[in-house]
């Protein structure tokens, strides 16, 4: 390596330093964007969207199912986990859509539920026990059917 290369190399490098130095100085951190809090979007593709509070506790999500055939919907409750409302698929039953509502307690079993099972239209609601005690459902002749029961689980 000649003299005058290395004499080249050494000035860009004291260029490069003297940079970032003098920006350090002059110049604060940058912020994008400025605070912007509002912006309109003609079409967003993806495939999820997360809704956080200001600590960053998940407080609801609208994602693809797992095999990213169906879209879902959770609620959590105040611990950013336990979700209190679901709209998606039933895997459970049938495969067909859902939606549920759920207590924010942990220890409170109050649920009510809407979904489609083999025969039609149904919902359930169960009682801070967690036993079911309202029931109105399609029965297997097509015809509608009420099932009430006490607060044990027991028919009336």
């Amino acid at each position: 390596m000649k003299l005058r290369d290395m004499m080249f190399l050494v000035i860009g490098g004291l260029l490069v330093i003297s940079g970032m130095v003098l920006n350090t100085l002059i110049s604060g951190d940058v912020e994008a964007q400025g605070g912007l809090e509002i912006v309109r979007f003609k079409y967003v593709f993806c495939e999820g969207l997360y809704i956080v509070n200001d600590e960053y506790k998940l407080r609801g999500a609208f994602q693809l199912s797992s095999d990213k055939s169906n879209a879902i919907l959770h609620i959590f409750g105040d611990d950013g986990e336990t979700p209190v409302a679901y709209l998606g698929r039933n895997t459970e039953e049938n495969n067909e859509m859902m939606f549920r509502l759920t207590s924010k307690s942990k220890t409170d079993k109050r649920m009510a539920f809407m979904g489609i099972d083999r025969n039609g239209g149904r919902f359930d609601s169960k009682n801070k026990m967690g036993e079911n005690v309202v029931r109105i459902v399609v029965g297997d002749s097509g015809g509608g059917l009420v099932d009430t029961r006490d607060k044990f689980g027991y028919r009336k």
